[in-house]
């Protein structure tokens, strides 16, 4: 899947990708959101760039997440991972992703040139409904 953001934007929602498909976001003077919250896994990996303008990623809370990439004149944030509790109480931050995890992690390869992007966690669709 390939999205094009020039001076406008796109919302993509990461559900509708195929396992194992490949996600390119070119954010040029525009915005691109790719939302894998609700998303099955396990993706390839996922490729934004965002020249003069943004991209927003939105993961699960819990998902891991490997970055890969450089930001020059621009920045690059991923929302510390959720983990939840042994105990059974709320989940709890963290900012490391564990090695020893079954779930694999999302490969996001991320270049920013005066540009911004953003890794966010957000419950999907289905985790709101349910009341977590």
């Amino acid at each position: 899947m390939f999205s094009l953001a020039i001076f406008g934007s796109n919302r993509i929602a990461g559900s509708e990708l195929e396992p194992g498909e490949r996600a390119v976001a070119l954010a040029l003077f525009g915005g691109v959101e790719l939302d894998f919250s609700a998303a099955p896994a396990p993706f390839v990996d996922v490729v934004v760039i965002a020249l003069f303008g943004g991209v927003v990623v939105k993961v699960q809370p819990t998902r891991p997440i490997r970055l890969a990439g450089f930001s020059i004149f621009g920045g690059r944030h991923v929302e510390p991972r959720q983990l939840a509790a042994s105990n059974g109480n709320a989940p709890t931050a963290s900012t490391a992703n564990r090695e020893d995890d079954e779930e694999f992690p999302l490969d996001i390869n991320a270049w920013a040139v005066f540009g911004g992007i953003s890794i966010k966690r957000a419950m999907s669709a289905a985790g709101e409904a349910s009341g977590r």
